[in-house]
């Protein structure tokens, strides 16, 4: 019998599937990621009853005396209207109505209403609740697409991003709550690879300066041993010593993605998240990167999570894949059992959709119709069932639980058993 997945605090025990919990590098538990798009004000009429009940006066006065809060926009949007103001400038109400849903008790009867104005917020919902667990020294591939959320999952595991709920540990120690000053000792043991070598890169340092500069941040070396420490590094990276001296806008793509794997390398991490660090690059130099990014996992000891539209790419270099849609996992198991036999339609549809370097082959295309919903107001029931062509009606009202079918194969789906 299948069983539903609860993550929980790790601390050296045996977990579901028989690892030891010290076999894993990362923990990821319900993580939220929300952003706050659209405030308003709105002007809005409010009954006010007739002699009403001292207890829920006394709520109310406590409801209205709730601050807004200043400055942090990726708060979660409280579930009714926060206060703004008691009343309108003009004092103005209107006339009594009768409360024809009360039985003729005084007490509760409507006799006048007033006017309030409320803040409207609106969020958009970038991550809602993700849960999964890396190993040490593996690959787990993230595919999705734009807009699913993959990116901002993997900022805000680095603390790039405040998270809005939700818990991130990282060799057993939650990282979600610590201060900037105990988190920095975290930051070199995780760095990322940004997906735009471009942009990504200070155009006025060189690129010794760029790789070095964590280094005599966080004090990796002596300062004595920096120069030949940089060098080495670049080496490792596939680039040569007089690069040292040299500016971003003298290199190509790939030379660029270089420094960037460079960088984040300086710094001695044990996980690393590859932000798509091989989109913007020709197949040719996107086969070396990938062949660098595996070279160095192996004589490193890396721990890898990659993000990437490209399922070619992430067959190659993954040991686990993960599927996202609409800032949730729907499926997520070993690359083999993600590619040989995929259980959600989503992921039936991705897999259609990658080339076949065979001119002969007549593959089965699945092609969605519509485009992702809006992260700020998704569809009730499963996310996906505004696409699917396998659609029941118990797919718009009651969303999937996320569930593993045998030999870590999580799939999030009502064609499967939920019970």
């Amino acid at each position: 019998m299948s069983e539903e997945i609860k993550p929980e605090v790790i601390n050296g025990e045996a977990t579901q599937d028989g690892a030891k919990t010290d076999d894993y590098i990362l923990e990821v538990v319900d993580l939220k990621k929300y952003f706050l798009t659209r405030k308003e004000f709105k002007l809005v009429k409010v009954p006010v009853l007739n002699n009403p009940d001292p207890a829920s006066t006394a709520m109310q006065n406590a409801a209205s005396s709730v601050e807004l809060p200043e400055g942090d926009d990726s708060i979660v949007a409280p579930e009714t209207p926060v206060e703004k103001s008691d009343v309108a400038p003009d004092g103005a109400t209107n006339a009594a109505e009768d409360d024809k849903d009360n039985s003729g008790d005084e007490k509760t009867k409507v006799t006048q209403f007033k006017r309030k104005i409320i803040l409207d917020k609106t969020y958009v919902k970038a991550v809602n609740g993700v849960s999964f667990k890396v190993k040490r020294g593996e690959t787990l591939g993230i595919v999705g697409e734009s807009g699913c959320g993959k990116s901002t999952m993997g900022r805000s595991i680095l603390r790039l991003f405040d998270i809005t709920d939700g818990k991130v540990f990282f060799e057993g120690t939650e990282i979600t709550a610590l201060k900037p000053s105990a988190l920095r000792k975290f930051r070199t043991q995780m760095q990322i690879i940004f997906q735009d070598p471009y942009g990504s890169l200070p155009p006025r340092s060189p690129v010794g300066q760029i790789i070095g500069e964590a280094v005599k941040v966080h004090n990796i070396v002596p300062k004595s041993e920096y120069r030949d420490y940089v060098i080495d590094i670049m080496r490792k990276c596939g680039l040569q010593d007089f690069y040292f001296d040299r500016y971003p806008h003298e290199f190509s793509g790939g030379q660029r993605q270089r420094i960037c794997i460079a960088r984040a390398l300086a710094v001695k991490p044990k996980f690393v998240v590859c932000d798509e660090p091989v989109s913007a690059l020709d197949v040719s130099i996107q086969a070396q990167v990938i062949n660098l990014l595996k070279e160095l996992q192996r004589d490193l000891g890396l721990t890898y999570l990659f993000i990437s539209h490209d399922l070619s790419v992430v067959q190659h270099i993954s040991d686990r894949v993960g599927v996202m849609y609409l800032g949730k996992f729907v499926e997520m198991g070993d690359e083999k059992d993600i590619f040989n036999n995929p259980m959600h339609p989503y992921t039936h549809a991705l897999l259609s959709a990658v080339p076949v370097p065979d001119p002969h082959y007549k593959g089965n295309r699945i092609v969605l119709q519509g485009d992702i919903p809006s992260p700020a107001n998704p569809p009730s029931g499963c996310k996906f069932h505004t696409r699917c062509s396998r659609c029941m009606e118990v797919c718009k009202h009651v969303e999937p639980k996320f569930k593993d079918y045998g030999n870590g194969h999580m799939c999030a789906c009502h064609l499967y058993p939920q019970d």
